[in-house]
């Protein structure tokens, strides 16, 4: 009998691969599994995922250059069969036939979709990626070198995982269209690099995004812009009206800010009370019946009670409750009352809906708390713009107060830098930009990288003061935890060496944590470090960070300071 080659014993080892995956995955279906035996199944899988993503690429790239959507109908039919468990003499059969007529896969795309049941759309993205990070197939079949040749290098090696390079690799060559250069296209290359081997899978992605958008920016004239910024309105739909808002970056801080503050429920400037009850008046004046939509009453002073001690304590009862959305645009998870609410919603009916919506059964209406945080959002919003107009209640100004904070790197503003400012939300702004902030700003001088001896007060207290939680918010710009997104008005100080070991109240030995990541500090879970000349740093246990590389948050940083850093 014929010896198998080379390409024969390695399918048949894919070939066997699947079959012992599969025979492993039934084992673990056992209730009697060991909790470390139940992780390394997880990891293991994790890791055979990593793999596949690799041999996705490369066998779109085998399909294409091998032109393989040629093959005849006995050819496939003969692969088909051969399955999982390939005789010898499949095996060896398999090499297949192409035909001179006219075959049943236009295109290695049509081959994929049609015959391995792939979508069109992420047929094409694999076969661009093979382009990109293993060699571009010309029409007439010819192999030239890949498209982004840094990203390619890397992938090659077995030990790195190929999913944040083969994401980097689709958002450079989508952009490239927009870049004035190839130059360009490898620079974004090389700092996409930077960012994989600094940050986790999502930051790096962030941060290689914000990179492109700021390349393409730079580009557009500032007529441009405005020809596209403003207010637009997209009409009634669903019995809501729908608008669409596009503004500057240092205009979006203020609405950031304002949804940062509506999300934080311990604000000064947030009044929850009278938050709610405009929510709840709101909602009554939605489901009343035959309502009148001219009718000039407003939510908000119907809200506000006009005793002197404040707003009422009794708010307006809707007499029914409003339909249940079944999508929430922002919001993590679904409030549990909504989740009880959709439960006793009855099957949709078998017949076509009428037009009118049906009737809810009354039900009472959540707290602003547990309201999605595009509703509460949308309802700070709404209150600004209320207690903003003539004739306003006072009582309505201090519902949600917007602060838009910039912090300004000194040393690249004077070398004339591109990126050297940015909002307390992690918005780039320009130079004009920055600039026409800080014409109406009241400007906070806080340097950095100094001995810090004015902010520093050793151990005549134990709680950082307001100016030095300032400083501290300046620096770390929310929980130092890497891939935490509170911001800094959420996060509590924390000494890095702890009070009652003898640790002073200074900047440089305080780091923000958020609560959670600070309750998991204090419980032994990571470690804070404090390198010379550098801010405090989280160092990881070995199990998530085998290098024991010291880290730090940079959700809240533009891409430019990431690779600075």
């Amino acid at each position: 009998m014929e010896e198998l080659t080379s390409t024969q014993s390695h399918l048949l080892a894919m070939a066997q691969a699947i079959t012992a995956l599969d025979a492993a995955g039934s084992q673990f279906t056992s209730d009697a599994l060991a909790p470390g035996h139940a992780a390394y199944f997880a990891w293991l899988t994790e890791r055979a995922t990593q793999t596949l993503s690799r041999l996705q690429i490369q066998a779109a790239d085998a399909l294409q250059r091998s032109g393989s959507h040629q093959l005849d109908i006995e050819s496939l039919d003969a692969l088909t069969e051969a399955g999982t468990d390939p005789s010898d003499e499949q095996l060896i059969a398999l090499h297949g036939h192409c035909t001179l007529g006219r075959a049943a896969y236009k295109d290695a795309a049509d081959l994929h979709s049609g015959w391995l049941g792939i979508p069109h759309g992420a047929a094409v993205a694999r076969l661009n990626a093979a382009g990109s990070l293993i060699a571009t197939v010309t029409e007439s079949g010819q192999r030239t070198e890949p498209n982004c040749r840094h990203l390619a290098n890397k992938f090659t090696d077995q030990s790195t995982d190929p999913r944040p390079l083969i994401s980097a690799a689709r958002a450079i060559c989508k952009a490239t269209p927009d870049l004035s250069t190839p130059k360009a296209r490898q620079e974004l290359e090389r700092q996409a690099l930077e960012l994989i081997k600094a940050e986790d899978a999502t930051s790096a992605s962030k941060h290689l995004n914000a990179l492109i958008t700021e390349q393409i920016q730079a580009q557009r004239p500032a007529a441009a812009l405005f020809a596209e910024a403003g207010l637009f309105s997209r009409g009634m739909q669903r019995g809501l009206m729908v608008y669409l808002l596009k503004v500057f970056p240092h205009e979006a801080e203020f609405i950031e800010s304002l949804r940062a503050k509506t999300n934080n429920p311990n604000t000064i400037a947030g009044n929850r009370v009278l938050l709610n009850e405009l929510t709840q008046a709101n909602y009554a004046a939605a489901n009343q019946p035959g309502a009148d939509p001219t009718d000039p009453t407003d939510p908000l002073e119907t809200a506000v009670a006009s005793e002197p001690d404040g707003p009422s304590k009794t708010a307006p009862q809707p007499p029914s409750a409003p339909r249940i959305p079944k999508e929430w645009d922002d919001a993590p998870t679904m409030p549990q009352w909504a989740r009880e609410a959709q439960a006793t919603e009855p099957d949709a009916p078998k017949t076509p809906e009428p037009s009118i919506d049906p009737v809810v059964e009354p039900t009472a209406l959540p707290p602003f708390e547990d309201l999605s945080p595009a509703l509460r959002h949308m309802t700070a919003l709404l209150a600004v713009l209320r207690a903003n107009r003539v004739g306003s209640k006072d009582s309505g100004a201090a519902l949600v107060a917007p602060q838009v904070i910039v912090h300004l790197n000194y040393e690249k503003m004077l070398a004339g830098a591109q990126s050297f400012a940015t909002t307390e939300n992690g918005l780039p702004l320009t130079a004009a930009a920055a600039r026409t902030l800080m014409c109406n700003a009241g400007i906070y001088p806080a340097v950095l990288n100094g001995k810090s001896q004015p902010l520093d007060i050793g151990r005549s207290k134990r709680l950082f003061p307001p100016h030095m939680k300032r400083a501290l918010a300046a620096r770390d710009r929310g929980c130092i935890y890497p891939g935490c997104h509170m911001p800094a008005s959420r996060c509590e100080a924390d000494h890095v060496d702890p009070w009652e070991e003898g640790g002073e109240t200074r900047v440089d030995r305080g780091a923000l944590l958020c609560p959670m990541h600070h309750h998991a500090r204090h419980a032994g879970l990571f470690t804070l470090i404090v390198a010379d000349g550098k801010p405090p740093a989280v160092l990881l246990p070995k199990f998530l960070d085998p290098d024991q590389q010291p880290r730090r948050n940079t959700h809240w940083f533009s891409a430019a300071e990431v690779l600075a850093a």
